[in-house]
């Protein structure tokens, strides 16, 4: 049988070329100590040769000769030596020349250890950089400094010198105009932190997302040029048969990611931007074409027929779901609530594949939905299609817009709906103010409460009962609209996904469940809240009165109704491996959070930034500006 081969691991390597190194290092030591006692310290000036047992002893003897030098006005430079002078100004001169040459040198060697490090070195790590790279310590008393740190922080032309927030000093190089094309050239190369220098890689992987913005802003502001192994790759790209039509700009990105197995790292080339990179850095590679509302990216040359302009059409699911949302706000909302209120009911609304400017547009392609008012200030009202509008009595220019008096007849319409024997008027404030927050009497125009439920004769009324106290109490004009709700409820169509979820919720309880506590438990198993809007339920109980009989049983006349599932019924519940299934893209993820095998909540790397910046809108919001 033959022997099993034994592959040692990529730690294991590295530190096997770690000692050979070490060990080499060590002998170059020692045979320079052992030649150092068998010779001594030889005097390097021609001529000379004088061998001293003592370094210091040496370093005197070249103080000798140096001042013998300066004394009979002698240069001792290699190229020069020997070169006597009569006057003492041409010979200082001279020896200011060699210095010139010496500090220029000295830059350049600065320059050249710190330009191949994209994210600079550190200062400690620059002192050993320095030592290997020239086999000198770095010469800064040669050019009056006291230490090395001194010597950088009085070179801005040369280095760019960064306090980090642990206490670290970050180096940057500047380059000059002969060496801008090594910098352009370094600046495009892929952010790597396990690059040269491990200490300074390990110390900037630690540090902010700003730090790291304001050296890549420093270091490679200037570059703004692409690789053309990556105009190649965006060529490829755009040639394939699945994006003939073009490739839309906001999946750019994704899709490039998916293709090439890694992130499109376009902030390294000195864009802001992915619109300013493709605008600008892929110039002749790719042609970019304005499809309605959004750019789509399609090949460089290649002729397109002439496209006949389309028919802007809103899809029926668009359609039924602001029919949903009016009828659950009957007395009209404003443009940002309508758009809030879509995105938590039907997820997000994307006006620019709708070829829509904004939600005004929108709304003006369905007549036969909902109606669009324009107030005088310039604020628009959405409303139901055949919305009474009552006439003004008072001045155009100061009345508020619909939504500001609508909003709030929406939200006491619902309030009241399960209040049909009224509730009292102090009670009924202070569960608005629960609800929705405090209402703005001024705005409203109203100077409490009583004459605000007054103003809405066609939502509430206020009547006093026989105790004297004023209770409010919904308007029914006909029980045709309560009934057509009830009817629109039993018809709305429940996902099976959603059955085996409720299921799941029941067999996860032993069969019951309080309805009370459905929710809590729904989100607790699922992950998820169950949302009866998006089904067209005006609240979780009629969604599962819905199903009552076929799924479940459930006794309406007790307060807290409990939720039993039916005989047999939990047989046919099949746990999924994957409850919600979604399309993700290849990358590092950080586990946030495991609820159970079967349910765990992950963060892609690429999502760290967008929720950076939401922490950040957050806390603007409930701290400088004081909104929440």
């Amino acid at each position: 049988m033959g022997t099993q081969a034994v592959y040692k691991s990529y730690q294991q390597l590295e530190d096997e070329d770690s000692e050979r190194y070490l060990k080499k290092q060590a002998d170059i030591i020692e045979r320079r100590k052992a030649r150092i006692e068998a010779e001594g310290h030889k005097c390097t000036v021609a001529g000379c040769g004088q061998a001293f047992k003592e370094i210091f002893l040496l370093r005197s003897h070249i103080n000798d000769h140096n001042e013998e030098c300066r004394k009979s006005m002698k240069c001792n430079q290699g190229k020069c030596a020997g070169l006597k002078f009569t006057n003492r100004r041409e010979y200082n001169e001279h020896v200011d020349m060699h210095k010139e040459e010496a500090r220029l040198k000295i830059i350049n060697s600065i320059r050249s250890v710190l330009l191949y490090n994209k994210h600079g070195l550190l200062m400690e790590a620059f002192e050993r950089e320095f030592r290997g790279m020239t086999g000198k310590q770095v010469p800064y008393k040669l050019l009056g400094f006291n230490s090395s740190y001194d010597l950088v922080t009085n070179m801005p032309d040369v280095v760019q010198v960064t306090h980090l927030a642990g206490g670290q000093t970050l180096l940057l190089a500047v380059p000059d105009k002969a060496t801008e094309h090594i910098a352009k050239m370094v600046g495009n190369q892929r952010t790597n932190r396990e690059g040269f220098n491990y200490r300074t890689g390990e110390v900037l992987a630690s540090v902010s997302r700003d730090v790291i913005r304001k050296i890549e802003k420093t270091v490679e502001g200037k570059t703004r040029e692409v690789p053309e192994f990556m105009k190649k790759q965006v060529g490829q790209l755009v040639q394939l048969d699945t994006f003939e039509e073009g490739l839309d700009l906001q999946e750019f990105k994704e899709v490039y990611d998916q293709e090439f197995g890694y992130p499109l790292e376009y902030q390294c080339y000195g864009f802001y931007s992915l619109e300013d990179f493709v605008f600008h850095g892929l110039d002749g590679v790719v042609e970019i074409e304005l499809d309605g509302f959004s750019w789509k990216i399609g090949q460089s040359g290649v002729k397109k027929a002439a496209k006949t302009p389309k028919v802007q059409e809103v899809t029926s699911e668009v359609k039924d779901n602001v029919k949903k949302l009016l009828d659950e706000n009957p007395f009209g909302v404003s443009t940002p609530t309508f758009i809030k209120s879509y995105e938590e009911c039907f997820g997000k609304l994307n006006l620019r594949q709708l070829r829509c400017k904004d939600a005004v547009e929108l709304c003006f392609l369905i007549p036969d939905v909902c109606d669009v008012n324009k107030a005088y200030c310039g604020d628009f009202t959405i409303l139901p299609a055949g919305y009474q509008i009552e006439k003004e009595t008072s001045d155009r220019k100061m009345c508020p817009p619909l939504w500001v008096l609508g909003e709030v007849k929406n939200n006491v319409w619902k309030m009241l709906r399960t209040l049909s024997f009224g509730v009292s008027l102090p009670a009924f404030e202070k569960g608005y103010e629960g609800y929705y927050g405090t209402i703005n009497m001024e705005q409203l125009q109203c100077k409490d409460m009583m004459e605000l439920c007054r103003r809405m004769q066609d939502v509430c009324e206020v009547k006093m009962d026989e105790s004297g106290q004023h209770l409010v109490r919904p308007v029914n004009k006909t029980g045709q609209e309560d009934s057509a709700t009830i009817n629109n409820e039993e018809n709305g169509k429940i996902p099976a996904e959603t059955l085996l979820n409720i299921k799941r919720v029941l067999v996860k309880n032993s069969n019951r469940v309080n309805l009370s506590r459905f929710d809590y438990k729904y989100l607790e198993i699922i992950g998820e809240n169950l949302n009866h809007k998006r089904f067209g339920f005006s609240n979780l109980k009629s969604l599962l009165r819905s199903l009552d009989g076929n799924l479940f049983k459930m006794n309406w006349l007790a307060i807290d109704p409990a939720i039993k599932l039916l005989t047999g019924s939990e047989n046919t519940v099949v746990e999924p491996d994957l409850v919600m299934e979604c399309v993700v893209q290849a990358g590092w993820v950080s586990v946030m959070k495991v609820v159970s095998p079967g349910l765990i909540y992950l963060q892609m790397e690429g999502m760290t930034e967008k929720v950076k910046n939401m922490e950040d809108r957050m806390d603007h919001f409930y701290t400088e500006e004081k909104a929440g």
